[in-house]
């Protein structure tokens, strides 16, 4: 009787095992930490989503759909499933207000195997900062005036800004412009001045805090 009793366990324990196993089987996991770029301490309460394109009658969609959501720990620690289904890509956005959100595709092949595992993913996300630039000319303003200017090591979040030459002409010298930039950081520039009164070049460069806008005179 004991030893029937105890086959009874032993079927039941892997019956278990295996039930927990083809429940994991049909989910896809992903887990990670998220830290600050700058500190390497962790970000809590940072939104972490993936995203796929998956098959629609036998075509893999462009479009992105929602796969999963969840959000950091107090530790920056994450962790988040959804259903398995064929795929032809998948990405990871993490958004975190004050900080620069981010995105990066997660390699498919990872996904693939039978077993269920879950995929380490960690994050870093650093903060924002703006940085306006002022153009003044202190003169009269001719229509042969030409001010050019660069930022030449800055990262950007915005679709206006760029490392590119920008060029300004006459009274169009006087101008203003904000981007949103990496905080924390030196931001390098390059000016080229060329008047009747004088022509010049010259590198500089200024520091812009976290979570502040600084601002970038430049007059002549």
């Amino acid at each position: 009787m004991r030893f029937s009793t105890s086959i009874g366990f032993y079927m039941l324990f892997i019956a278990c095992i295996c039930g927990c196993k083809k429940e994991n089987s049909a989910n896809f996991g992903l887990k990670g930490h998220v830290t600050d770029g700058d500190t390497g301490e962790p970000v809590p309460n940072t939104r972490v989503k993936v995203e796929k394109q998956v098959v629609a009658s036998g075509v893999f969609g462009e479009a992105y759909q929602f796969a999963m959501s969840t959000t950091t720990d107090a530790s920056g620690n994450f962790t988040g499933t959804w259903p398995r289904e064929n795929f032809a890509a998948l990405r990871m956005l993490a958004e975190k207000e004050n900080y620069i959100n981010t995105s990066r595709n997660l390699d498919v092949d990872a996904f693939k195997r039978e077993d269920f595992e879950f995929i380490t993913a960690d994050v870093r996300l650093f903060k924002e900062a703006f940085i306006q630039v002022n153009l003044t000319n202190s003169g009269t303003a001719l229509s042969n005036d030409q001010l050019s200017f660069t930022f030449l090591n800055a990262n950007f979040d915005c679709n206006c800004c760029s490392n590119g030459w920008r060029l300004f002409e006459g009274a169009a010298v006087d101008t203003s412009w904000t981007c949103r930039i990496y905080g924390n950081h030196w931001i390098k520039y390059q000016v080229q001045i060329a008047t009747a009164q004088q022509d010049s070049i010259y590198v500089d460069s200024v520091f812009c805090p976290a979570n502040e806008t600084s601002v970038l005179g430049i007059g002549y």
